[in-house]
C-alpha cells in the first residue's frame, strides 16, 4: 500500500473514528435522494468510471479537513480517513495551507456525497491506521478533487483501485489549469498610503506582475523592499472603500496568482495596511 503521511491532526482523527460506526461491506449507497452529480472527470465507483453518478450511490456526512489530502468523513453509518484518488499530498507549504482552505471551503457547506472507490480500497496512514481511496462531492455538487486540480492546488499520482481511469482526465485539468494560473501568492502587501505620494502602493513577491483594484491596472514600479514588484495607483487606499477586490496576474502571460485558491485578494477597509501571513491575510501595521 502507499504510505500517506499526516499532520499531528491524525490522532484527534484516530480518537474519534475509534467511536465510529462501521458500514455493513454488502449496504450501497444510502443518501435516499434522486438525481445525478456530473463533474469533468467523474468518479470511480464499484471499479468502474461513472459520469454523470447517481446520487443514490453515495453515501450522505459531514467531512473534516485534516490535511491537504486527508479528510475524515462521518455519517450515521460510516466513519472513516479519506485519500482523495488520484492527488497526492501538496509538498509545497503556502499550496497545501491554501488547499486546506478550499476544501474546507466545500465542506462547509453541508453534508457530501461521498463515493469510495471500492469496498476493499484502502491506503496505509501513519501508526499503521487505514483510510479508503475515494471521492467527495459538496452540498452544492463540486467535486473535491477537481475543484483542487482546477485552482492549481493538486499533485497528481496514480492510485489503486482503478485509478488509471481517472489518469489522462485529470492530466488534462492540470495543463489547463496551469495556462490560467500562475502560483498561491505567498508575498502581498497594501499599502493605503505611499511613503513617496500618499497615495495606494501594493507590493507582491513576484516580479513581472500586473495588479489590478476595483478594475483601475496599478502601475509597476519595479522591484523594492523585498518584493518582486510594485504597484502604484491614483488614490489613496482610503478612497477605494471596503470589500475590495484585488487581481495579481503575470504581466506576460495573463495567468493569475491565487490565494488560497482564489484569483481575488479582498480587502476588508481599503484605509488599512494589509499583508500575507502564514496564509492569511492580517493587519500589518506600520512599525
Amino acid at each position: 500500500m502507499a504510505r500517506l503521511h499526516v499532520s499531528s491532526l491524525f490522532l484527534a482523527a484516530a480518537l474519534i473514528l475509534s467511536t465510529g460506526c462501521t458500514e455493513d461491506s454488502s449496504s450501497s449507497g444510502s443518501s435516499g435522494e434522486s438525481g445525478s452529480l456530473k463533474s469533468d472527470c467523474g468518479t470511480v465507483f464499484g471499479g468502474k468510471l461513472k459520469n454523470p453518478i447517481d446520487k443514490d450511490d453515495a453515501i450522505r456526512g459531514t467531512v473534516t479537513v485534516l490535511g491537504s489530502n486527508l479528510l475524515l468523513f462521518k455519517s450515521s453509518v460510516k466513519s472513516n480517513l479519506v485519500k482523495l484518488q488520484n492527488l497526492g499530498v501538496q509538498s509545497n507549504e503556502a499550496k497545501a495551507k491554501a488547499a486546506v482552505n478550499k476544501l474546507s471551503a466545500l465542506a462547509a457547506t453541508g453534508q457530501v456525497y461521498y463515493y469510495q472507490a471500492s469496498n476493499d480500497c484502502e491506503v496505509e496512514v501513519e501508526q499503521g491506521a487505514s483510510g479508503a481511496l475515494g471521492q467527495l462531492y459538496s452540498a452544492d455538487g463540486k467535486n473535491f478533487s477537481e475543484a483542487l486540480i482546477d485552482a492549481g492546488l493538486a499533485q497528481l499520482t496514480t492510485d489503486q483501485c482503478n485509478g488509471s481511469l481517472l489518469s489522462s482526465c485529470y492530466t488534462a485539468l492540470r495543463e489547463d489549469a496551469a495556462e490560467t494560473i500562475a502560483s498561491e501568492l505567498t508575498s502581498f502587501l497594501w499599502k493605503p498610503v505611499s511613503d513617496s505620494n500618499g497615495k495606494l502602493a501594493i507590493h507582491t513577491g513576484p516580479s513581472g506582475t500586473k495588479v489590478i483594484v476595483s478594475g483601475e491596472t496599478g502601475t509597476n514600479q519595479g522591484g523594492g523592499n523585498g518584493f518582486g514588484s510594485l504597484a502604484r495607483f491614483s488614490k489613496p487606499g482610503c478612497s477605494y472603500g471596503a470589500n475590495i477586490p484585488v487581481q495579481v496576474v503575470n504581466d506576460k502571460t495573463g495567468a493569475a496568482y491565487t490565494f488560497n485558491g482564489s484569483t481575488t485578494i479582498t480587502i476588508p477597509n481599503g484605509c488599512n495596511r494589509y499583508c500575507i501571513k502564514e496564509g492569511q491575510l492580517q493587519l500589518c501595521p506600520k512599525t
